[in-house]
This record gives C-alpha cells, structure tokens and sequence, in this order.
C-alpha cells in the first residue's frame, strides 16, 4: 500500500520544483539504472543556488544513496538553457565509465520535463485541472475543496 507522501506528492521541502521534481528524477533514473556502481549528480542555476536549504540534495540522496554511492555536484553560476532548474544525473559502471546520462528539469509541481520540452510526468490525479471547473465541482456538489482531494 502506498504511503500519503508517494499518493498525494508531497514534498519533504518547501518547493515542490526542488523537491517533488527531483525526487521523481532520482526515482525515474534509479529505475532505469539499478545495477549502477555509483551515481553522479549535476545541479545547476535555481536547484544548485537554494537546493542545500529547499533539501534538494536530501530528496535525490533519499533515493540514490541506499543503491549505491552518491555524488551530488554544485553548479549555481551555470543556468542550461531550457530551463533554470537543471539537473543531470549520470550512471556509473564499475569499470568508472559513464553507464547512462540523463539531462532533465523540475518545472514545477513535481513535473518534469526534457530539453526538447517533452513532458514525463505521470497521469493526472485529479479529473479537474482547473481551479474555475473545482470551483463549479463544488458549488454542484456542495463539497469542499479538501472533499475534492479527499475523493481523488
């Protein structure tokens, strides 16, 4: 069974682009890379300059360090271009040559994205995006907004 943490998202800092984002980054890429000898990790622009106080580097460690050792990289002063909250995560073979690389950004609201702007978050959990169509949901319903959330 899933906690309330991994069901609702919520994050272990006070931004959700320095959290939730990277937490599912670190997620994505473990996955992907299970057997690794060690992990590398490259924050840059906005997730470097604030990350060590929104726990950026605790969310990725939380994640990578149980697998394998975990290196986390500062890189305030370099902002990539699509986005300010960059972050590369690299794989890391026994033999110490790059196993796998991946470019991604936190955008916000835990999503993710690719340089090229493709989208890998997760479907929605909530039918109504909007807060006008939440807002047209209760005043029919007569429920709340936390009755919404509660319901999803």
């Amino acid at each position: 069974m899933k906690s309330l943490k991994e069901l609702y998202r919520i994050g272990i800092g006070p931004s959700s682009s320095h959290t939730m984002g990277p937490h599912r980054a670190a997620e994505i890429f473990s996955e992907r890379n299970a057997h690794s000898a060690a992990y590398e990790v490259t924050l840059y622009g906005s997730l470097a300059a604030t990350g060590r106080g929104h726990m950026t580097d605790k969310t990725i460690l939380d994640v990578l360090q149980p697998i394998a050792p975990t290196n986390i990289i500062w890189h305030p002063d370099i902002v990539l271009p699509f986005h300010t909250n960059g972050m590369k995560f690299r794989a890391i073979a026994a033999n110490g040559s790059t196993a796998d690389e991946w470019t991604v950004y936190s955008i916000g609201g835990g999503a993710l994205a690719e340089a090229d702007g493709s989208d890998t978050s997760s479907p929605d959990v909530y039918s109504l995006n909007t807060i006008a169509d939440i807002m047209q949901w209760c005043a029919k319903t007569g429920h709340s907004f936390w009755e919404y959330v509660d319901e999803c």
